[in-house]
């Protein structure tokens, strides 16, 4: 039962593997939301394939698509459980990748993202650096890019006047539309989109520029979501979690001091989320002024800044917010208009606390001074 147990647990365990927490932690959120919209139910015997010569697997029915499951579950199984998982990643992105290849009717933008995501995992290792993940994104948003500027519909905005005015009705859009003149709006938001992904795909390259880039790429993803209250599939939700590759989930000990009264829930959530025992907490019995304490190698964080950089070197943190997705899915899906009001408004507040802004200088009051 011990036994049991401790493997359970290395569900929740991202210490130890041939690759980064950070970037293993992506490729399980990755196969998590897969898993979710039921990816392993969609992989079947060729339908329409890419490739012509996967047909002749339909002579042999159910061959291709148990195969593929079985190769599928286990290669899940074994990334999950932390189980050779460079080789479970590379296996996992392929079998999504050959999938799509065999039947036209899977390929979605955010299936394919996800199998390059597992794919560049699997070639990475835990020495160096994630630099795949950052031609992967540029590549993404180029092409994207690239793809608008040579559609006619996309310079004339008659491509977002029709999905925002005609097939979304989307209330914002169509209330803005009227104060301005004709197709002026859509002209407006077309370019924007499209000058927008092309920067994305310049500035994620440079190390100078990256961290800026990964949170305007937060930023303006969130607010397409706030204004259209559309996920594109699960597009959103994939990005944001590769967009996990590029928070460098720190090795060393977290060193911890709290104060009991104010803090102690805090240390018992931590404690439940810490399953890699990278956090020491001791009690604060000093009467200092803060609640909060890190040490982290040659830095002392206080208060909300600790706070933060805590929460973003746990990765359970992340399995917790994907669960609670998920629970208020499941609630909610009848109730779609609640889910996106919820939605939109706990991603901003955790843009807004989490963004690298010192929000308490921002909006210190300036001094006033007479006049002599």
């Amino acid at each position: 039962m011990t036994y049991l147990k401790t493997f359970i647990l290395r569900l929740f365990q991202f210490e130890g593997t041939k690759m980064h927490s950070n970037v293993l932690l992506m490729c399980k959120l990755l196969l998590l939301l897969l898993i979710a919209h039921h990816m392993f139910f969609k992989i079947s015997d060729p339908f329409i394939p890419f490739i012509p010569g996967l047909d002749m697997f339909n002579t042999y029915p159910n061959v291709f698509n148990y195969s593929l499951k079985i190769i599928f579950g286990l290669s899940a199984f074994a990334l999950l459980f932390n189980i050779n998982v460079r080789t479970a990643s590379l296996i996992n992105g392929c079998v999504i990748i050959l999938s799509i290849l065999a039947s036209k009717p899977l390929f979605f933008n955010h299936n394919f993202i996800c199998a390059c995501a597992l794919i560049l995992a699997g070639l990475s290792n835990d020495k160096d650096p994630p630099y795949l993940f950052v031609l992967q994104l540029s590549l993404v948003y180029f092409g994207a890019s690239i793809n608008k500027f040579l559609e006619p519909d996309w310079w004339s905005g008659a491509f977002m006047d029709n999905w925002l005015g005609t097939a979304r009705e989307n209330p914002p859009y169509l209330y803005m539309s009227q104060l301005f003149p004709k197709m002026v709006l859509a002209k407006l938001l077309s370019y924007i989109a499209m000058f927008t992904e092309f920067s994305i795909a310049i500035f994620i390259l440079f190390k100078k520029t990256r961290r800026l880039t990964v949170w305007f790429i937060i930023v303006f993803h969130t607010t397409l979501f706030t204004l259209t209250s559309f996920r594109f599939g699960h597009f959103l939700e994939s990005l944001v979690i590769t967009l996990l590759a590029f928070n460098s989930i720190t090795k060393a000990q977290l060193n911890i001091v709290y104060r009991q009264k104010s803090a102690n829930v805090l240390k018992q959530f931590f404690r439940v989320l810490d399953m890699d025992k990278k956090q020491t907490w001791a009690p604060n019995n000093e009467g200092q002024h803060f609640w909060l304490q890190l040490k982290h190698k040659d830095q002392v964080l206080f208060n909300h800044k600790a706070l933060k950089f805590v929460l973003l070197n746990t990765p359970n943190f992340f399995m917790l917010l994907f669960a609670i997705d998920v629970i208020l899915y499941i609630l909610l899906y009848n109730h779609r208009t609640t889910l996106f009001v919820l939605n939109a408004i706990f991603v901003w507040i955790m843009i807004v606390y989490f963004l690298p802004i010192n929000w308490s200088k921002l909006f210190k009051k300036t001094p006033t001074y007479k006049l002599q």
